[in-house]
Order: C-alpha cells, then sequence, then structure tokens
C-alpha cells in the first residue's frame, strides 16, 4: 500500500503535537507494512528536501519563523503564505506518484492541509483518509477570528469528502458538532509522543538532574518545584496556573514553576500573563521561558520537576502530559484531558474536576506531597501499558486499508 501524507510537520525533532504524531508513528512503520511518503514543514532548513526517516519518504518544505515577532497582521499573512506553499508541494507530489504508479490513499493531517486532500480527492479522484487532530477552532477563545472560521469551513469540507476520519479520543469526536454519530469517523490512539526518545532515568542520575535544573533557576534547597510545558493560550489553564501558585505561598507551601512555551501566534497572551505574574508579585516564582523547549531540555525539566500541571480545559490528546507520566512525574491535569487518554480513573495521574484555581492548588498539594508515594510508578506503568507507537501505527495502517476498500 503507498500512502501519500501532507501534514504541516515533519521529523526528526519538529516543533507542534502534528509533527510529534508523525515524528513517533513514522519511526514505528516498517517499510514491508508499507510505502509512506510524507510531505511536511521543516524548520530545519540544512536538512535535505528529500530523504528517508524510519519507513517513510520525507519530502521537506522549508518553514521557518523570521516573523514570529512580527506584528499580527504579517505574521498571519506569512503563515498563510507558508501554509499555501505546504498545500501546494503536497499536491505536486502526489500527482506526480500517481503519474509513475498507483497512490492507493491520501492522509491528510488537520485543517490546514485539508485544501491539498479537496484538490486529490475531487480533481485526481485519490483516496482520502482525514486525520481530525484538534478541535481547536471549535472550542473557546480557539474558535474565534477569521482564522478559526476558515478552519472549521476546511474540516467541514474534507470530512465531507474523507473516506475516513481519523481522531486521537472520543472526546475529539463530541467537541467537533459535525463528527458526532458518524459511521465513517474511527478513534485510533497515538503514542506517547516523545517520550520514546526520552530515557527515563536511576535515582542517582535523577538527582543530578535536579540540582541542574533548579540551579539554572536558582531555586533555592527546600523549595518545591512544579513544570508546565505548552502553548500560552487560555484553555491551557496557564493563567490559573498562575492565580493556583499564589493560592498555594498564601497558604505557606513553597514553590517555584518554571512555564516553557509561548502563546504564538498571538504572542500578546505572553505579555499578558508576565503582567499577571507581576501583579501577583511572583516575579522570583513564576519563569516564564516564552519559548519551547527541545527534547533533551524538555526531558530534564520533567525529570527534575516535583511535580508536572497540564491544567488544559480542552485538550485534543495530550502528548506531553504522557511523557511526563512516562518519566515518572507526579502528574496532574486538567479537565479538558481525556480520561481515557491520561489513566486518571486508574490513578494513572490526577485529574482535576476545573480549571478554578482553588482546585488546581489543591491537586498540585496532593501531588507534591507524600500520601501516595506509588503515583509516578503507576503513571510510568499506564503510559508503557497503553500509548506504545508500534500499535498506533498498526492501528493507523488498519485504517488505511479499510479506506482504501471503500
Amino acid at each position: 500500500m503507498r500512502i501519500v501524507m501532507v501534514s504541516t510537520g515533519s521529523p526528526p525533532d519538529p516543533f507542534g503535537g502534528i509533527g510529534t504524531y508523525l515524528e513517533g508513528l513514522l519511526g514505528a512503520v516498517r517499510p514491508e507494512d508499507a510505502d509512506v511518503h510524507l510531505v511536511g514543514s521543516s524548520r530545519h532548513r540544512e536538512l535535505p528536501r528529500l530523504s528517508r526517516y524510519g519507513g517513510a519518504t520525507v519530502r521537506r518544505v522549508p518553514a521557518t519563523l523570521p516573523w514570529s515577532r512580527a506584528p499580527l497582521p504579517r505574521s498571519r499573512l506569512a503563515m498563510l503564505i507558508a501554509v499555501a506553499r505546504l498545500n501546494l508541494a503536497g499536491v505536486r507530489y502526489a500527482r506526480r506518484l500517481r503519474t509513475r504508479g498507483k497512490v492507493d490513499l491520501v492522509a491528510v493531517h488537520d485543517w490546514m492541509c485539508a485544501p491539498a486532500g479537496l484538490v486529490c480527492a475531487l480533481l485526481f479522484r485519490m483516496p482520502v483518509c482525514y486525520h481530525v487532530h484538534s478541535a481547536e477552532t471549535f472550542h473557546g477563545d480557539g474558535s474565534r477570528g477569521p482564522i478559526a472560521a476558515l478552519g472549521r469551513l476546511l474540516n467541514r469540507a474534507l470530512s465531507g469528502r474523507a473516506r475516513l476520519v481519523v481522531v486521537p479520543s472520543s472526546d475529539t469526536v463530541s467537541a467537533v458538532p459535525h463528527l458526532a454519530g458518524r459511521p465513517d469517523v474511527v478513534v485510533v490512539s497515538h503514542g506517547a509522543g516523545k517520550a520514546w526518545r526520552m530515557d527515563c532515568p536511576d535515582d542517582a542520575e535523577r538527582a543530578v538532574v535536579r540540582d541542574k535544573v533548579r540551579s539554572s533557576y536558582g531555586i533555592p534547597e527546600g523549595r518545591r518545584l512544579v513544570v508546565f510545558a505548552g502553548r500560552y493560550a487560555p484553555h491551557k489553564g496557564v493563567t490559573e496556573l498562575v492565580e493556583a501558585v499564589r493560592r498555594m505561598r498564601d497558604d505557606g507551601v513553597d514553590v517555584s514553576v518554571v512555564m516553557a512555551g509561548t502563546g504564538w501566534p498571538d504572542v500578546a497572551h505572553d505579555q499578558r500573563l508576565r503582567e499577571r505574574v507581576t501583579q501577583l508579585g511572583l516575579d522570583g516564582r513564576v519563569h516564564l521561558l516564552g519559548r519551547y523547549l527541545d527534547t533533551a531540555e524538555l526531558r530534564d525539566h520533567l525529570v527534575a520537576a516535583d511535580a508536572c500541571a497540564f491544567p488544559s480545559s480542552y485538550e485534543p490528546f495530550g502528548f506531553v502530559a504522557l511523557e511526563a507520566m512516562a518519566l515518572r512525574a507526579r502528574t496532574v491535569v486538567g479537565p479538558g484531558f481525556d480520561e481515557a487518554v491520561v489513566g486518571s480513573a486508574e490513578g494513572a495521574c490526577l485529574r482535576t474536576a476545573t480549571v478554578e484555581p482553588a482546585d488546581l492548588a489543591a491537586a498540585v498539594r496532593q501531588a507534591l506531597g507524600d500520601d501516595d508515594p506509588a503515583l509516578g510508578d503507576r503513571a510510568r506503568r499506564y503510559v508503557l501499558d497503553h500509548h506504545s507507537w508500534e500499535a498506533a501505527a498498526a492501528r493507523t495502517l488498519q485504517v488505511y486499508a479499510e479506506a482504501v476498500r471503500r
């Protein structure tokens, strides 16, 4: 079976959830199982445009971010141009392969690549499978504005033309209005993000990493460290986490929080968050990095944490929580995480009922306490048992074969 994928991310070491997904998935696909070709954006301009990764051929479309700190209109325009280039490259590559030989399926990842999927389905009559990775354009603040409206339009259009629609969790189905109750929607769980690239340390290494990370922020001995990683967006619960720190401080809990990430492309979130930290007098306790961590840095921060907190009110899947859990981190997640993904009902993590700062503060204090010393071990065991990329790849190829037969 020959498959052409079009995506906003491509390995190696991509930013963003979709890129992380494809890095794990393609790394687990064996060449004898499928002939996979990926057309995806890449931030690594030094890499060859065409090369092999795992069991796949990767056609990279360079996309750097020189506009990331530009004014918003210019930033949006640059993004649209980059996405248009990616879709055009995907269409050309799929058509070229089709003229040289049979293409069994085109797999399109999320709405930004939907134009390529629509062209392949309507003009070239190729079978298309559509991956809906997120319902953010239908949810809360992410549903506002012309970009979100365009996302909903493209999402609906390709969902109606694809042979099968693939989602990562049942919560995603319920969050996208036009997917509920449809027989052509299939849930395929992902693997555990970049956890396969992060060795879980023994106690001796953990102590060394802990001291290194804490010293880099000047965190005194005896103060507890909480780590967050993700986008500075309202639905990620970042403001509520800052408010929870203030509550814990007022209650006598000595804690610091490192928050890795950025609100880009809407960097106004970064400034508002910094202002709120200052207003609450938390400048020495809340460290806003304003950037994403590379894989090695992220691993060290998750290992060094006394607890990790990801208080999202909506989360399409939640790679970073699973990565933390795989490293035996005592992890708190918000109500936006699907229980079936993070295993909260089985005691693999602590899941709050709301994103209210009081609830979050209570859960973080519980994670920092000594009442449940086996929490980290249960977390790692759950991830290893339920979220392997090999299982995700096998199930995905089964779904693709079903789409071809339709």
